[in-house]
């Protein structure tokens, strides 16, 4: 494939030059086309291909502009075509040479990576098994690639792109922004998703997923968990005087004591309290990221709660405006146990030590039912039941204890007498 290059057409008749794309893109193949472009003829120059840079001809620089954009689509179509194995006739490039100047109207229906990403973004949005939290990913994921083609590749990637390499290199252009493992390895596990998707489809015979691909590795995320002390402090915290951290913190121990995810239990409803025949309460729902039916026991300082409200929790507010107010509570509540953290950002370590009440989040309820159900000895397959995990690898991921608390744990077992 040889460069394009524009040529002039003369015509004694006319004073003006009309300018046309030669280009040779494939052996045998050679294109002219006319782009719609007239320059004056002292205004040419022909060594260059392009509009002289000349003051008394102010249109040279819109004129080299569009010549350019020309020039580009002319190699990314012949690319594409190259990539897709297809057959790219003078009639065909000459559509969609028409198509990228306007001068028809859109009737391309490939498939390209960005078209097929959005119809997948379409189609699990209209999917009621797909929660709004998993669509706000796979459209950051979308957003991310945009980014780094435009930045990058500047072009579209075609499907044939993906490879281990691609999978690197978009992983260093994501750490070059400051985003964290976690962070990159998410957007690079939901691209992969997408990749085994649109392979299982048969999308493009150039597609072929690899699992190396995965090139950023998931680190366990900086986390803490209340033992039964600290709720018992947040409990018995007199918050009679603040109605807005009295209900943040109730809405909390609401968490901590069901396992729920933020976005369940705070659409708890009064149909959702359920008595058994022998008069005790329990929580019945399903849940919204999963669509498992759960039941949970209530317990007495729950109930207490509850009945404050009428079995109406608070009404939630953002979960950003959450976590800041419930990092209040916890100060109040003298939280402030040191705890340090260590994560890893762009391959180096950093320790930090904050204390307890600057890491508490929404997600720190979860986090402290299952570990202290855990300790308390309910069954595993309970609490997993609750908390939404498949495979003990990774709920014992989740439960946070310490090695010494382990140890006292096992410590009562016959083994160790």
């Amino acid at each position: 494939m040889r460069k394009p290059h524009f040529a002039p057409k003369p015509d004694p008749r006319f004073p003006h030059f009309q300018i046309y794309l030669q280009f040779t893109y494939s052996k045998g193949n050679f294109l002219r086309y006319y782009t719609g472009v007239t320059v004056p003829k002292e205004f040419w120059d022909k060594e260059k291909g392009r509009a002289k840079q000349d003051r008394k001809f102010p249109g040279f620089a819109e004129i080299n502009a569009h010549l350019k954009r020309i020039e580009t689509e002319a190699e990314q179509i012949a690319l594409r075509s190259q990539y897709n194995k297809s057959d790219l006739t003078n009639e065909v490039f000459k559509k969609e040479l028409d198509t990228f100047l306007g001068k028809r109207e859109v009737t391309d229906d490939r498939v390209t990576f960005f078209r097929y990403f959005q119809k997948f973004i379409e189609e699990r949005a209209g999917n009621p098994n797909y929660s709004k939290g998993s669509i706000k990913v796979y459209v950051s994921t979308y957003n991310h690639l945009k980014k780094y083609a435009d930045e990058v590749l500047r072009r579209e990637p075609f499907f044939a792109d993906f490879n281990h390499e691609f999978f690197s290199a978009f992983s260093n252009y994501l750490f070059g922004k400051d985003y964290g493992n976690n962070y990159v390895h998410k957007l690079t596990s939901t691209l992969k998703t997408l990749l085994k998707e649109a392979d299982r489809r048969e999308v493009s015979p150039e597609l072929k997923v690899k699992d190396g691909w995965m090139v950023a590795t998931r680190e366990e995320p900086p986390a803490i968990y209340l033992t039964e002390d600290d709720l018992t402090r947040l409990y018995d915290l007199d918050l009679s005087e603040n109605a807005r951290l009295c209900r943040v913190r109730d809405l909390f121990l609401i968490g901590c004591y069901t396992g729920l995810r933020f976005s369940d239990f705070t659409e708890l409803t009064p149909g959702n309290f359920k008595k058994s025949d022998g008069g005790k309460s329990y929580i019945e729902m399903f849940t919204r990221k999963t669509r498992v039916k759960v039941s949970i026991p209530v317990k007495s300082e729950l109930l207490a709660i509850l009945n404050k409200y009428d079995f109406q929790p608070p009404k939630a507010i953002s979960n950003q405006n959450f976590n800041d107010y419930l990092k209040e509570v916890g100060k109040l509540a003298g939280l402030e146990e040191p705890t340090m953290l260590t994560r890893i950002r762009n391959g180096k370590r950093i320790d930090q030590t904050f204390p307890k009440y600057e890491l508490m989040t929404t997600h720190t309820a979860r986090r402290s039912f299952a570990t202290n159900a855990y300790k308390a000895k309910v069954p595993v397959k309970y609490i997993m039941s609750v908390t939404g995990h498949t495979t003990e690898r990774e709920f014992y991921k989740y439960v946070r204890i310490r090695p010494d608390e382990h140890a006292l744990l096992v410590s009562d077992n016959p083994f160790f007498n």
